[in-house]
């Protein structure tokens, strides 16, 4: 009999058993016995300690894995894996190979251990603000959801990366996306990923990637520049090899439908960098919104007595970065410009394109400026 005490704990063997359909039986309790029937399987019963240091415990925890692994038709060392991962969503990434299968060259093993954590960023990142490309992957909740993850033993059949994540590590709530279920971030995270790989892949099958690209009518946007990046690591020429992914869901937390395998044939890489750059290049041209302060003005006088022209601002970016940025006011947005650099404290608000480069940054198709006037300064906002 094999043992498996290096992992699995009495509770997590007995909350697993619930979610498959095991039903507690509370008498046994009385022994300091966890004791678990199953409608469909009456001549059999996981009966264990509730104590790790009963003398037993170590026997009776591998004799009820053992049992679950028959009637789940699975190895007991598979079945010991999904105990311990009970409460976390495990992602797989299965490399495919048509010849030598033996080894995997190292510096490609550690790209692919890169782009899981790129893709979860980039989940997330979609998660909390779906845009075709994100700038950066730094946002807290992206961050959060890499450190939260877990890389797993390997398991038999090709080379397989498992990554599990807990579902409940993360505490953000950011607002849900249409048809979206309420659910943890991590969750929503993972269901995220394996909607955007899945959408990818049919617009590459059924070849509709203009439509993904170009179409702003079907919603926020799940498939980013950045998930596209991280697949491609997963890709290595000389090895011309294909990707399998799928997840198993967390029985702690069912889904309705089992995880989908998705299998990504050497041939659609080169689509998806097609893709990736064309997202990139479509979300640098949308308008975005930032917040700023005003820190120098280089306006002219017109012929009608008020200035207008330069305006220099000190742009708000993530990680407390600051971009410089240079943008073009008419007389009334300069006007109000001006009003909010004599006060400190004061912020704008615009809504515009910031051009790529060297600071101070060109800012372009600006459709609106706003003060941000703080309380205790509406006289100069009733002005502006």
């Amino acid at each position: 009999m094999t043992r498996y005490d290096f992992i699995v704990n009495p509770s997590d063997l007995r909350d697993f058993a619930k979610a498959m359909g095991w039903i507690l039986v509370p008498e046994a309790a009385r022994e300091r016995l966890y004791a678990l029937n199953h409608p469909q399987y009456h001549q059999r019963q996981l009966s264990f300690p509730m104590d790790t240091t009963a003398p037993d415990y170590l026997e009776a925890v591998s004799l009820a894995i053992e049992r679950l692994a028959d009637v789940e038709d699975v190895t007991p060392a598979l079945m010991s894996i999904r105990i311990c991962t009970f409460r976390e969503d495990t992602l797989r990434f299965r490399v495919l190979l048509d010849q030598d299968d033996s080894a995997l060259p190292l510096s490609f093993a550690a790209l692919m251990v890169a782009g899981v954590e790129q893709l979860l960023r980039a989940a997330a990142c979609t998660v909390v603000k779906p845009q075709r490309h994100h700038k950066r992957l730094t946002r807290s909740e992206a961050k959060e959801v890499a450190e939260a993850a877990r890389f797993r033993h390997t398991q038999p059949g090709s080379f397989v990366l498992p990554v599990s994540c807990p579902v409940n590590a993360v505490d953000a709530h950011p607002a849900l996306l249409p048809g979206e279920q309420d659910a943890p971030f991590i969750r929503r995270t993972t269901r995220m990923l394996e909607r955007a790989i899945y959408t990818l892949i049919q617009g590459v099958e059924q070849d509709t990637l203009d439509k993904l690209v170009s179409d702003e009518t079907a919603g926020p946007p799940i498939v980013s520049s950045n998930l596209c990046e991280a697949l491609l690591q997963f890709h290595d020429p000389t090895l011309r090899n294909s990707l399998e992914f799928e997840i198993d869901w967390a029985p702690s937390l069912p889904e309705p439908k089992k995880g989908r395998r998705i299998r990504i044939q050497r041939d659609h890489f080169a689509r998806i960098d097609e893709v990736g750059a064309a997202l990139k290049k479509v979300e640098s041209h949308l308008p975005d919104t930032f917040i700023g302060t005003v820190e120098h003005l280089a306006g002219e006088m017109g012929d009608d007595g008020r200035r207008a022209g330069e305006v220099l601002l000190a742009l708000l970016m993530p990680e407390s970065e600051v971009i410089r940025a240079r943008v073009q006011l008419d007389a009334e947005q300069y006007a109000r410009a001006d009003r909010a650099h004599m006060i400190d404290g004061v912020y704008v608000k615009v809504t515009g394109k910031l051009h790529p480069g060297r600071q101070p940054r060109s800012f372009t198709d600006m459709s609106s400026f706003e003060v941000l006037w703080p309380p205790g300064h509406e006289a100069a906002a009733s002005r502006g």
